[in-house]
């Protein structure tokens, strides 16, 4: 009898058992699970009104298929967690999205594609999801309730639809909230009670829609707050005082509303301050003073208000704004001579108020002024000197004032 010699199993070999023994029993269900993932996604694409988005040409079912491959998909142990397909000229609706389906999903990124229809309420079923994008589409009717489900969201970008109704009190539910961009829908009503939960928001987008009632005074308690774009909405009331208590923040836009009442002076605690726009609103009072501590402020823009009293010459110490336009309010008295050292002014607009006086000779310094609007006001006395020693004064436009020499009052390319 002929013996065969068997010799000892190759070191690749132990490992490669060693491999399909950790896959076996440890992930069974991943093959099957991403088989499963891989024929939903399928199922979805199938919906498209044009399934044949030659970006998804990796997108074939075949025996034992995994979509971890796919265009715009990625897996953590064989199961799909991210989905990134955004700008993908997918042109579809929500309705047969494998919500079910996707039990890992963590991140979604379906921003500007034309998605249309509602947003199911089966979105509550991505219990894992971090992140959702879905900006720039057609999509309409009201946000689901069951938005609240989603505990783990830190972004959520719904704007740029056609989205109406109120933003849903289960907004609240979402504490971990980093980034809420609700902005350029058909959103109306006030805020929702439980808007006061979301303390961990840094970013703040909820302009251009049909808002109304105040704005929430629990805002002065998001520690990480860094941009709050508000405008284009019905806000009223008065801006809240506790918008002091944000060291964070760096753009607040309120304009375009209905608020009434004064500046709040605690405006001025805000030294991360990059630009404060209030403009087109029904504030009264005066100016705050302390608005001359927002030594970061390159703009502000407090026009068209029903504002009163000086300007106050604290803001010269605004070294590094770029941009101030005062413009139709109801301001009186002389411009201080302190703007004459904002040596990085490029926009001084005071159009239409009540100020008098002469205008600064310092405002001659203004080097780098683009345009000065100072029309429609009582000044008298001449033009500063050196006005366009910069070379880059493009407008001056002082007509309708009491001055006392024959000025062109509306100078255009200046070099």
């Amino acid at each position: 009898m002929i013996s065969v010699p068997i010799g000892k199993p190759s070191f690749f070999t132990v490992h490669l058992v060693f491999v399909l023994l950790t896959i076996l029993f440890c992930f069974p269900g991943s093959v099957s699970a991403s088989a499963e993932e891989a024929a939903a996604l399928f199922k979805w694409k199938s919906s498209f009104f044009n399934p044949d988005n030659p970006l998804l040409t990796s997108w074939i079912l075949q025996q034992n298929s995994s979509p971890c491959s796919w265009y715009g998909v990625s897996c953590i142990k064989g199961s799909v967690n991210r989905l990134n397909l955004s700008d993908s000229n997918i042109i579809s609706t929500l309705y047969d999205f494998p919500f079910s389906s996707l039990p890992n999903l963590e991140y979604v990124d379906m921003a500007v594609n034309e998605f249309s229809g509602s947003i199911p309420p089966q979105i509550g079923n991505l219990s894992k999801l971090i992140y959702l994008d879905l900006q720039g589409g057609a999509l309409s009717n009201e946000i689901p309730r069951e938005i609240g489900f989603l505990k783990n969201l830190q972004t959520l970008h719904l704007n740029g639809n056609y989205l109406n109704g109120s933003i849903p009190e289960e907004i609240g539910q979402l504490r971990f909230l980093n980034d809420l961009a609700l902005a350029a829908n058909n959103l109306d009503g006030p805020f929702p009670a439980s808007f006061g939960n979301l303390k961990n928001l840094s970013y703040l987008y909820v302009y251009d829609n049909h808002l109304s009632g105040p704005i929430p005074p629990e805002l002065g308690n998001f520690d990480n707050l860094v941009e709050v774009y508000m405008y284009g909405n019905q806000l009223s009331g008065h801006i809240p005082s506790t918008l002091g208590n944000l060291n964070k923040l760096k753009v607040l836009y309120l304009f375009s509303n209905n608020l009434s009442g004064s500046i709040p002076s605690e405006l001025g605690n805000l030294t991360s301050l990059n630009s404060l726009s209030l403009f087109n609103n029904n504030l009264t009072g005066s100016i705050p003073p302390s608005l001359g501590n927002l030594s970061n402020l390159t703009l502000l823009h407090l026009y068209a208000n029903q504002l009163s009293g000086s300007i106050p010459k604290e803001l010269g110490n605004l070294m590094l704004l770029e941009d101030l336009e005062l413009s139709n309010n109801l301001l009186i008295g002389s411009v201080p001579v302190t703007l004459g050292n904002l040596s990085n002014l490029k926009y001084l607009y005071l159009l239409h108020n009540q100020l008098s006086g002469p205008i600064p000779q310092e405002l001659g310094n203004l080097t780098k002024l683009v345009a000065m609007i100072m029309a429609e006001n009582q000044f008298s006395g001449q033009l500063p000197e050196g006005l366009c020693q910069g070379g880059v004064l493009k407008n001056l436009t002082v007509n309708e004032n009491m001055l006392t020499e024959d000025v062109n009052t509306e100078v255009e390319g200046f070099n």
